[in-house]
């Protein structure tokens, strides 16, 4: 599992690794939570890796290593980290009292959100055990984003947008 972002409170990650460390405890499993970016925060287990910042390769390299991304935010505006991981069809797992996150995982269908810790161990547990289901959730997580967020769309967007507002369309 993967997380990369800044490692504070307002990221919501001190849940994160509290969530991984119970998960833990309960299941059986060689899962490792693996934390890039900057930060400090207190690591309570050994199955969780800190990387610090990592140079982009590393990162992109990590995003499509990894079987599931987490932002356990729930503060978004946007997430690029998610739009990154989904280009490297990783399913993620969101936070979901974070409207923004949660509503692009439902446009995308392109991962699972949870409130309670009993909520991220089973789609945490659904995600791990669904190989081809997780595969084709990550590749629509790529459709989404290429589909509303790559360089044409967005000029395409601006453009019409422009036109509208000065009344050429």
């Amino acid at each position: 599992m993967l997380y990369a972002g800044r490692k504070e409170a307002g990221k919501n990650v001190d849940q994160l690794v509290q969530f991984f460390v119970e998960y833990k405890r309960k299941n059986s499993s060689e899962l490792k939570l693996v934390l890039i970016g900057g930060g400090q925060i207190e690591l309570p287990s050994k199955e969780i890796i800190d990387l610090g910042f990592v140079p982009s390769q590393d990162k992109y390299d990590a995003y499509a290593a990894a079987s599931v991304f987490c932002n356990p935010s729930r503060m978004e505006s946007f997430s690029l980290v998610i739009m990154e991981s989904w280009l490297l069809r990783r399913p993620v797992l969101v936070n979901c009292e974070c409207d923004v996150t949660t509503d692009f995982v439902r446009k995308a269908n392109g991962g699972l959100y949870y409130g309670t810790y009993k909520e991220f161990e089973k789609c945490l547990d659904y995600l791990l055990r669904h190989e081809r289901i997780t595969e084709q959730i990550g590749k629509n997580g790529e459709k989404f984003v290429r589909e509303n967020f790559s360089w044409d769309v967005i000029v395409r967007r601006y453009t019409e947008y422009f036109h509208k507002a000065s009344g050429e369309i």
